[in-house]
């Protein structure tokens, strides 16, 4: 008599088990359509070259790690000038940077930059304009032409962790008053305060020695870069009056793009004397690394926009000066400020 009995009880247990199983594939199934999110993409084209920015994910939330990635491709003989590490990045923390640069057999080229990216807060947000340069030799080296290409901004907005309606305002109960601790325990208490004081000496200094050495690789990797484009610059030879007015731009912008880096001034919308100025109120560099940037820049101009037609000894002084302020300034390191001295 006791077997039917059990009959319901495995047949409802039998349910269960079969209805579990269709929630566990449904979860998988709304977590195969989360991992397959399409990012959000934005695609900059300008003649040879192609900027496409893409974040993911699409909807991200608070907490979130970001994927930027910046890919740029190009045509055969146009070259590339990636942005500066963090360019315009600087309100997101940077958890991790990989660089990647191909070039296929016809010579056409593809570079990449991936970001792995934090944001403090939820809202609405943006990844700001990045800037490419390009120089175009398909018509010859004395017809190349250096220009810049802008990605569009890509807005997104971050989510908050909190559900919806959720009132955050709300005043929580007083606390009970706390028991006065006895003698050992405020002993304990006093070594433990040390201690913890010890630890954060301890990473305040590892902070401050990271740092150190970040601004350093960064120094470096501006002064190699410069010089890098430096050298292909004077691959080309001096200039004849036609290639004059490009020639010229191109070795001012080489260490206009170097002070940007090394001071970061995120100025290249600026005339030549705001940025002197802006420049001038960084105290890395001395008095005359300050003139000799300053007489440099102006013969740059005097070609660019006064029409002036320099010879050739003219055209290797301006190499060779470009060359001396590189050199000089890559090892600088910045003065105290008056406010500092006066301290002192």
């Amino acid at each position: 008599m006791r077997a039917p009995q059990r009959a319901p009880a495995a047949i409802l247990f039998a349910t269960l088990l079969v209805a579990s199983g269709c929630q566990s594939d449904e979860s998988e199934g709304d977590s195969t359509a989360v991992e397959q999110e399409e990012p959000l993409t934005i695609v900059t084209e300008e003649g040879p070259v192609k900027a496409t920015v893409t974040l993911s994910p699409a909807t991200p939330r608070l907490g979130d790690s970001l994927l930027l990635t910046l890919t740029v491709t190009a045509e055969a003989s146009v070259a590339v000038e990636m942005p500066a590490f963090g360019d315009a990045l600087g309100r997101f923390a940077i958890i991790d940077f990989t660089p990647r640069e191909e070039v296929a057999s016809d010579g056409a080229s593809t570079a990449s930059q991936r970001y792995t990216l934090e944001a403090p807060l939820s809202g609405r947000h943006r990844i700001p304009r990045l800037r490419i340069e390009y120089t175009d030799e398909r018509g010859g080296v004395a017809e190349a032409q250096t220009r810049e290409l802008l990605t569009e901004e890509l807005p997104f907005t971050i989510e908050s962790v909190l559900p919806d309606g959720t009132v955050v305002d709300t005043l929580l109960p007083m606390r009970a008053p706390l028991e006065e601790p006895g003698p050992g325990v405020a002993f304990w208490g006093t070594g433990t305060a040390i201690g913890v004081a010890g630890l954060a000496a301890l990473g305040i200094w590892l902070w401050s020695r990271r740092r150190a050495m970040t601004t350093l690789r960064e120094r470096e990797t501006a002064f190699e870069r410069a010089m890098q484009r430096l050298e292909r610059l004077e691959l080309q030879g001096v200039p004849d009056d036609a290639a004059a007015g490009p020639w010229y731009v191109e070795l001012s912008d080489i260490v206009r793009r170097y002070i940007e880096e090394r001071l970061a001034v995120r100025a290249p919308e600026l005339t030549t004397e705001e940025f002197l100025r802006e420049a001038g109120r960084n105290v890395e560099f001395s008095r005359s690394h300050r003139d000799l940037l300053a007489d440099f820049l102006a013969r740059c101009d005097q070609v660019k926009f006064a029409a002036h037609r320099p010879g050739a000894e003219e055209s290797r002084k301006a190499l060779e000066a470009a060359r001396r302020f590189l050199a000089e300034t890559r090892d600088a390191v910045a003065a105290p400020s008056p406010e500092q001295a006066v301290a002192a």
